[in-house]
Parts: structure tokens; C-alpha cells; sequence
């Protein structure tokens, strides 16, 4: 590159010793440097004829390219120092089943505000792949909920962002619609729409541990892969189910959600590898605060009355 500025500097000024002043360095240190990016390139770019300095054919068609392999190294560097900083670049975040949209948006929406030149790209994903990829590099960050963080590699720490009550969604029609707050109990007659167990497969949260432990078998009306689908199938009025209050926001309108009396809140995670750590994630870290932002321990904070299974 001193070559191309060199040249570039030569051929604008038509004058070595102010093409040297320009540059900030001695005038032969520009010859030399002219000399190598021809002797490279296996051509003559300029000539003196006299005071003068006159571009030869090859330097004036060679100079416009010069320009701009000058223009794009300087914008790799101020890429590269952005990225560096935090400021640009890409994030990779795994999504497993479950998460409360209302916590990934408002994360999104604070991450991008604080820092709108980073891309983010987001990945649907099981608990058990997520890992995995949080291992190999593939993705920088995963998100996950629970009543307690997932069993994990003792690298992979886990983060919690939030941590919400569950509610009852039904049909606001439904006869239960109408109260104050429901228990596990006066849900003993009713089906449920569930996320599938191969989906949430060791995230510990699931509706049939609580309905257990209550003393009664869940009965399924259908199992799907996310909320919305699950809502859609509660919005029939033929199931009901159990998730986090704030989903509440993207239900259909004939869905209601009557709050649960169950003390155990749902926690959202954000899980990332502590051995590689990129400054997206650390910036992502910082916004969501030091109070959440201490780190929790393994699966062996489960309470021993929740079924941890789907």
C-alpha cells in the first residue's frame, strides 16, 4: 500500500518533493517506494521530463484503480477497528423453543438502538444443538427458559435476562376465563396445546412435571413447535395451555390470559461460551444490566417438586 500512496501521490501533485511533503516523509523514501511498485508490477507508471513529472499510458490507467484499492483499505481498516470496537460486524444468536418473544424483542430493540451497524442473524434451534454450535464458534449467543438454567458444559455460562409468572391462555369464552387467577388443579379436565417434547428436550420447563406433581396426567391436545402456533391451536377453544404472562402480547384475540398461582417464576437465559467471548456478546451483556447480568448456577438449583422433564 505505501506504493499505491506513493504513486497516487506523485501522479496528483506532478511533483516528487511535494508529493513527499504531502506524505510526511523524505523525498527519496517516495522514489524508492515508486521504484518497488514498478518493478512489481513490471511497468513504467511515470516519467520526468525535465521539472516535470508526466504519467506514462499504463500510470494514467493504473492511477483510477490505485484510487480505489486506497479507498478500500481504508474502509476495511475503519471495518475492522468498528468490529473491533463493537460497533459493527455480525451477531449469531440460537433461539430454542419457548422463549417469550417479548424478552428477545426488547433485547433486540436496546441491543440495535446501542449499536445499529451490528448485524444480528438468529437461529432457530433445539437447547442440546445450541450448545453444541456455542462450542464450535457457529453462534455467539443462545437463548433458553426454564424454571432453573439447563444442565450445560461447564464453560457455557448462563445469564439470566428476565424472569416472568406463567399464566393460563384459554378461549375468553372459556367458563374459566372469568376468574382472578387458576391453579394447576382446575386444569385437571382440560386438554393442552404444548410445545413438542423433542423440541424442548432438556430445557426444564414443561407442563406435564407441573400437572404431575399435582396429581393428574396432562392430557394433549396437540403438540407444536412454538407459541404462535400454540396460540392458534388455544384461540379453537378446544385446549388451553401454560405460558409466560408476556406472551400475552402477541396473542389472537380470542385468547385470554388469566394469571397462575404457581410461585416458581419462568426464567429466560442467555447462554454463551466463556472461552470465546466477541465484543457483540460482551456489548449484549453489558445492556442487560449488573443485577441480571450475574452469572447462575447448573441444573442442580432445579426445585425437587418440578419434573424437569417436557
Amino acid at each position: 500500500m505505501k506504493g499505491l500512496r506513493c504513486f497516487v501521490a506523485v501522479a496528483e501533485e506532478r511533483h516528487f518533493g511535494r508529493a513527499a511533503e504531502r506524505l510526511g516523509i523524505a523525498q527519496p523514501a517516495v522514489t524508492q517506494q515508486l521504484q518497488r511498485l514498478e518493478a512489481a508490477l513490471d511497468m513504467t507508471l511515470v516519467h520526468r521530463d525535465g521539472r516535470r513529472v508526466l504519467l506514462t499510458e499504463a500510470g494514467a490507467a493504473f492511477l483510477p484503480h490505485a484510487r480505489d484499492a486506497l479507498d478500500s483499505s481504508q474502509m476495511a481498516v475503519q471495518a475492522g477497528k468498528a468490529a473491533n470496537r463493537g460497533e459493527a460486524g455480525m451477531l449469531t444468536i440460537g433461539l430454542t423453543p419457548a422463549i417469550p418473544p417479548a424478552h428477545l424483542a426488547d433485547l433486540l430493540r436496546r441491543f440495535a438502538a446501542d449499536r445499529p451497524r451490528v448485524r444480528l442473524q438468529i437461529r432457530e434451534t433445539r437447547l442440546e444443538d445450541a450448545l453444541a454450535q456455542l462450542s464450535q464458534g457457529t453462534i455467539e449467543l443462545a437463548l433458553t427458559s426454564g424454571f432453573a438454567p439447563p444442565s450445560r458444559p461447564e464453560r457455557i455460562e448462563a445469564v439470566q435476562l428476565a424472569e416472568e409468572p406463567l399464566a393460563v391462555a384459554l378461549h375468553r369464552d372459556h367458563p374459566l376465563a372469568r376468574r382472578q387467577t387458576l391453579d394447576v388443579a382446575d386444569l385437571e379436565n382440560e386438554r393442552f396445546s404444548v410445545i413438542a417434547r423433542d423440541a424442548l428436550r432438556g430445557q426444564p420447563f414443561g407442563i406435564h412435571g407441573l400437572c404431575q406433581r399435582t396429581g393428574f396426567q396432562a392430557r394433549r391436545f396437540a403438540e407444536v413447535q412454538d407459541a404462535t402456533m400454540q396460540l392458534a391451536m388455544i384461540a379453537t377453544g378446544l385446549s388451553v395451555g401454560v405460558l409466560p404472562q408476556s406472551v400475552s402480547r402477541y396473542a389472537p384475540t380470542e385468547v385470554t390470559f388469566v394469571p397462575m398461582a404457581y410461585e416458581e417464576p419462568l426464567r429466560t437465559l442467555l447462554l454463551y461460551d466463556r472461552r470465546h467471548v466477541p465484543v457483540g456478546v460482551r456489548e449484549l451483556l453489558r445492556l442487560v444490566g449488573p443485577v441480571s447480568s450475574s452469572t447462575v448456577s447448573t441444573d442442580s438449583d432445579v426445585p425437587a417438586s418440578i419434573d424437569s422433564r417436557v
